[in-house]
This record gives structure tokens, sequence and C-alpha cells, in this order.
């Protein structure tokens, strides 16, 4: 396995937002993660990233325990991610940004070129001279990706990449990571709404609920549970009307 999970739990406050959580993924593998809003996603995603410590539990990459690393320490070892609202530096140019991911993820001698090449990847090249804060939200939601490229990722963490996008560029982006994870058989665990579209990348879902694993198999079989429909899907998807 390149990336364990076991048994996390979290509390904030008196509230347990992850309980008992634990996932796994095989290197290349694409794992998707879905649940209603407050099961606990984003902090279980935060909780592996190291920018949330869990209360008890262990995470493990590539067979290395990782709980007591910062974060900057587990994007050395190749854990990258994105964020739900991307979190560029808007006053700086799409290539620079590249750039200082690098330098973070322990490139420091990397320069213009190595940048360029990571953009030409993510299909934005072009813009590298722009303000980052002058680009799209599909263009933002790249230069995100960009940035945890620039980690050379073992494992990359993608928070709800297709939010706010049209269909095409969520057809695009769909596009992009099939092609990042067949050529460079990157592991990716993709928190995510847009189940369409997540349904068209992974063969293995999990799904949360109030942070318990209440599903984890394949979407045919998740679509069978009274639970998972109950909790997360709804009328509207017993309705044949799934996102």
């Amino acid at each position: 396995m390149i990336l364990e999970v076991r048994e996390i739990y979290k509390r904030f406050g008196g509230n347990r937002v992850v309980e008992g959580v634990s996932l796994s993924a095989e290197e290349g593998e694409i794992v998707g993660i879905i649940g209603p809003n407050g099961s606990g996603k984003t902090t279980l995603i935060n909780i592996i990233s190291g920018t949330v410590r869990e209360d008890e539990g262990d995470i493990f990459l590539a067979g290395r325990k990782i709980n007591n690393l910062k974060p900057h320490q587990r994007a050395w070892l190749g854990l990258g991610r994105t964020f739900q609202i991307t979190r560029l530096f808007s006053n700086l140019r799409v290539l620079e940004n590249v750039l200082i991911a690098l330098h973070y993820g322990g490139r420091k001698r990397a320069g213009r070129r190595q940048a360029l090449e990571i953009l030409e990847m993510v299909g934005l090249d072009h813009k590298a001279d722009d303000f980052a804060g002058s680009l799209s939200l599909a263009q933002r939601k790249r230069l995100e990706l960009a940035r945890a490229l620039a980690l050379s990722p073992k494992v990359l963490l993608l928070d709800e990449v297709f939010a706010g996008l049209n269909p095409q560029s969520v057809k695009e982006i769909v596009d992009l990571l099939e092609r990042l994870n067949s050529e460079r058989r990157i592991t990716m665990i993709l928190v995510e709404h847009v189940l369409k579209a997540l349904f068209s990348l992974t063969k293995r879902v999990i799904v949360l609920a109030e942070g318990k694993v209440i599903y984890e198999g394949d979407p045919e079989g998740m679509r069978e549970s009274k639970e998972v429909v109950k909790a997360y899907l709804g009328e509207r998807y017993l309705k044949n009307e799934p996102s």
C-alpha cells in the first residue's frame, strides 16, 4: 500500500468529526471519498496532509509512519494536495506560483524550465507570465494542481477539484487527471460532490456520514445501499437524477 490510514479520530470541542475512519490505496489507484456536507471529508484530508492533527490513529505513506511530520515534511516524502478554495499567490505570476511550490517541495535548484514543464502538463504554459489573480476559476484550479504536481507527489489529495466548473471544464480536468494517473502512476484520493465525474475516474468509493464510513466499494454497489441513499443521495437519486 502506498497510503494507509488506520482508525483516525478527531474531535472539535465536544463534536467528533472523524470517528474511526480507515482507508488505504495502492500505487496508481484512484479512490473517491463522498458524503454529505459536514461528514468529515475535508477534515480527513487535512489530517492526512498534516494541517490538522488527529486525536487518535496512524497514517503511513509508502510504509513510513508520518503522524509526527509537519505538512512540508510530508510533501518532501511525496504527499501533495489541493484545496476546496484555491490558495494561490494572486499578486504573483503563474510561473512564480509554481516556482514557490518547487522550492517548498525541496527542489531548491529548480528554475523556469522545470516550472514551464509543469505548466505545460496542465495546459497553462501560455499563461506563465500572467498574474494568478487574473485567471478564470478553471485556470486557477489547473494552477492549484500544477503547484501540487511541483512536489512530485506519489499521492495526490484532491479536495473538490470540480467544484464550480462548467461541464466542459469538468471533462477537461477529468481527462487531465486520467492522463497524469496513467503516465505518472500518481495515486489520487478525490473528495468530490460531482459524482458523474468521480465515477468516471474511480472504481472504488468511500462514503462518509457523520464522521464514519458507511460504505466502501464500487460505485454500482453504492447505488444499492439504502444507508447511502438515505444519508447522501436522497430522493434526487431515487428519481434517477444522479449528480
